[in-house]
C-alpha cells in the first residue's frame, strides 16, 4: 500500500530547546505511526549536531525524514523554498505548517495547505495576519485550520473562517513514555515535592513557587532555563535544562504539579501547554491557572483544581487542600490520567489526517 506523502514546513530550530520543536517532532513521529510518509523541512542546524542523537534526546526512536534547507532561513519566510520546490509541494498529498509566515508564502504561490494555529491574539491579531488567513481559508488555499484551542477557533470563526473546516486540535503527549512511572502516592502529601519543568519566568508563575517554598509548604524543584532570576532556598532548588526524554522521570518525582501561568503570558489566550498533558499522563494531582483555554481541558475538582493566576494565597490554599484531603488528590490524579488517553499525539495526528483526507475515514 502506498503511504500518502505529506510535506511539513517548519521554522523551529533543531538546536534550540523550545516547545514548538517538541510539538513538531512528536507530530512527525505520530504522522508516521498513523500511516503517512511525512517529510519535515527545517532551517539549517549546526554541522556538529547529529540528527539521530538529537531525536533520542526528545524520546523519539523512530526513523524520521527530516531535512535541513537554508532556503527556510527565517528572514525569508520560506519564499525561496516555495519557489524552488513548488512542483513537489503541489504533487504532495498534503502540505502542512504551523507557521503563519510560511502559510502566507504558500498562499501567495497558490499552493493549497493546512495551517495549525497557536498564538491567536498575539500573532494573528497583533501582527495583522488574521484577515489574510481568513481570506485564504475561505478561498480554499488554506484547506483546514487547526487551532489548538476553542478560544483560538472562536477568533478565527468570528473573523469569517469557514467553521466546517476548522478543527480544534489541542496539544498532546506520548502516553507510552509515562507508562513505566510509579503511581501517585498520597502518603507523601505530608511533605510533598512540587516539580515544574519549563522556562522559569514570572509570567509562568515563578513568584508562586518561591512563596510556597519560602513558607515551607512543600519542597520545590524547578527544572529549566531561567528567564527571570530564581531565589533558591532550602526548600527550592533549580535544576538546569534536561532533555525531553527525561521529563517523565521528573514528573514521577513530583507529588503535586502546579502550572501557574499568568495572564500576561504572551500566549495565555490560546494556550495548550504540552506539560499539562504530560502532567495528566503522569497521574499526578494538578493545580493549574483558571484561564479560558485551560478550562477546555481541566474540569475544576474533577480532573484538577483551577486557581486564579495572580492569587498567590489561592495557590497555597489549593496545595493545603490536597494535603488535607488525600482522597481528593487521588481522585484527581486518577481522573487526569484517564482523560490523558484522549490526548495522545497519535490520536491527534489521526484526527488531522482524516480531516484532510490523507487517511480513509
Amino acid at each position: 500500500m502506498i503511504r500518502p506523502s505529506v510535506v511539513y514546513l517548519g521554522r523551529s530550530r533543531l538546536q534550540r530547546n523550545r516547545a514548538n520543536l517538541i510539538q513538531t517532532l512528536q507530530m512527525m513521529e505520530a504522522f508516521r505511526l498513523v500511516g503517512l510518509d511525512a517529510t519535515l523541512y527545517l532551517p539549517p542546524w549546526p554541522n556538529s549536531l547529529d540528527l539521530a542523537t538529537r531525536l533520542r534526546e526528545f524520546g523519539i526512536e523512530s526513523s524520521l525524514d527530516i531535512r535541513s534547507s537554508w532556503l527556510l532561513n527565517r528572514r525569508w519566510n520560506g519564499k525561496p523554498f516555495v519557489t524552488l520546490y513548488g512542483r513537489r509541494l503541489r504533487q504532495a498529498a498534503g502540505v502542512y505548517t504551523r507557521s503563519v509566515q510560511i502559510s502566507a508564502t504558500l498562499a501567495a504561490a497558490g499552493i493549497q495547505h493546512q495551517l495549525e494555529i497557536h498564538e491567536a491574539e498575539r500573532e494573528l491579531i497583533g501582527k495583522g495576519y488574521l484577515a489574510d488567513i481568513v481570506k485564504h481559508h475561505r478561498q480554499g488555499i488554506i484547506e483546514w485550520l487547526f487551532p489548538i484551542s476553542h478560544a483560538a477557533a472562536e477568533i478565527l470563526i468570528r473573523a469569517g473562517a469557514t467553521a466546517e473546516r476548522v478543527l480544534v486540535s489541542p496539544s498532546g503527549t506520548k502516553l507510552s513514555a509515562f507508562a513505566p512511572i510509579a503511581p501517585f502516592d498520597p502518603d507523601r502529601l505530608s511533605a510533598p515535592r512540587i516539580v515544574y519543568l519549563g522556562r522559569l519566568s514570572r509570567d509562568r508563575g515563578l513568584d508562586v513557587f518561591q512563596q510556597i517554598a519560602a513558607r515551607g509548604i512543600a519542597n520545590v524543584t524547578l527544572v529549566g532555563e531561567q528567564e527571570d532570576a530564581v531565589q533558591t532556598s532550602g526548600k527550592l532548588e533549580v535544576v538546569p535544562f534536561v532533555p525531553h526524554r527525561e521529563v517523565p522521570l521528573w514528573w514521577e518525582r513530583s507529588d503535586l504539579i502546579l502550572l501557574p501561568y499568568q495572564r500576561n503570558l504572551p500566549h495565555a489566550d490560546s494556550i495548550s501547554p504540552i506539560k499539562l498533558f504530560e502532567a495528566m499522563a503522569a497521574g499526578r494531582p494538578i493545580v493549574v491557572s483558571n484561564l479560558p483555554a485551560i478550562r477546555e481541558i481541566i474540569d475544576h475538582e474533577k480532573t484538577g483544581l483551577l486557581v486564579e493566576p495572580e492569587d498567590t494565597e489561592g495557590w497555597i490554599a489549593a496545595v493545603r487542600r490536597l494535603q488535607n484531603d488525600p482522597q481528593l488528590a487521588r481522585r484527581l490524579a486518577q481522573a487526569a490520567k484517564e482523560k490523558a488517553r484522549d490526548y495522545s499525539w497519535e490520536k491527534r495526528a489521526e484526527r488531522i489526517a482524516r480531516a484532510c483526507g490523507w487517511l480513509a475515514s
